[in-house]
């Protein structure tokens, strides 16, 4: 009897420690033309929700082509860059559904473009638009160059960024 219990305590001590690992996954891995990282021998650097939080947040309130009025935050994709040492001329942004689209390094630095965590102060989900969202300041971006190639830059369920 007390060998069934030591076990049912075993048990329940790797299902919590598990939890406890899943509890902060990686959610955005940075790699290509870097000079710091978190694994070198893969050499890519990974980022837990936890550690984009403790970046630089900016918030903006926007509506999209898919959303309404809503508040958009996360830390700035050139944070982002520098914490990984970026080297490359270009960004490949990398999304759980396959898309992808690149835009120049020059860019994400020259514009407020944040790496959104949250929506409204809820985090992303991801049936929703989740884990992180591409998100450029929509308020503050010219008339001229709002629109679908604008649309196509606001990369959602996006898990990975590749400088080139």
């Amino acid at each position: 009897m007390a060998m069934r219990k030591a076990w049912w305590v075993w048990l329940g001590l790797c299902l919590s420690a598990c939890a406890l690992a899943d509890a902060d996954p990686v959610v955005l891995t940075v790699s290509g033309k870097i000079g710091r990282f978190t694994d070198a021998k893969r050499g890519i650097y990974q980022f837990r929700d936890s550690d984009l939080a403790k970046l630089r947040q900016l918030s903006f309130r926007t509506a999209t082509s898919w959303t309404p009025m809503v508040t958009f935050s996360g830390p700035l994709v050139k944070d982002i860059l520098a914490k990984a040492d970026a080297k490359g001329s270009m960004v490949r942004v990398l999304a759980i559904n396959y898309y992808r689209y690149d835009i120049a390094v020059s860019e994400l630095n020259s514009r407020n473009v944040v790496l959104a965590r949250r929506i409204d102060n809820k985090p992303f989900d991801v049936a929703h638009y989740g884990p992180l969202w591409l998100m450029y300041p929509l308020p503050e971006m010219p008339d001229a160059e709002k629109g679908p190639p604008l649309d196509a830059k606001l990369v959602w369920q996006v898990e990975a960024l590749e400088v080139m």
